[in-house]
């Protein structure tokens, strides 16, 4: 798919997959199999995403650098993780009642809404950096 359609491509094609897993599991978690199905394709779309990641990079990368770019990938993308836990963590916590065990639904609902903005965000970087790429490798 990456010769066909290019990774910049694939890396907007898979933030659009985890916005819809986003999108899913903001408006239907009342039953388990809804839970299920938004982490099913939250996974392949994080897959997805860091499947065709290494491709935008070693494009660009000089041969003689590409170890040196593959250990900052690992390291920016072991940060995003953490970045987005934390952030994904405070709105949960924020969301929680003084005294209560778990977040409230709302809480949910907005650290889904925050992923969907960050994954919408993701996706036009990926699109413009794939015209761009496009514009300089003809």
């Amino acid at each position: 798919m990456r010769r066909w359609f290019g990774a910049p491509t694939l890396l907007a094609t898979g933030a659009l997959v985890v916005l819809a897993a986003f999108a899913i599991f903001a408006g239907a978690r009342s039953n388990f199999v809804e839970l299920l199905v938004a982490m099913a394709i939250l996974g392949f779309g994080v897959g997805s995403f860091s499947a065709a990641m290494p491709a935008v990079i070693l494009a660009v990368t000089p041969q003689r650098e590409t170890a040196s770019a593959m250990s900052v990938n690992q390291v920016v993308r072991s940060i995003g993780f953490s970045l987005g836990s934390a952030v994904g963590g405070l709105a949960l916590a924020a969301g929680t009642p003084v005294g209560d065990l778990f977040p409230t639904n709302d809480a949910y609902t907005a650290a889904a809404w925050i992923g969907i903005a960050a994954m919408t965000v993701t996706a036009l970087m990926c699109t413009a950096l794939g015209k761009i790429s496009n514009k300089y490798s003809h």
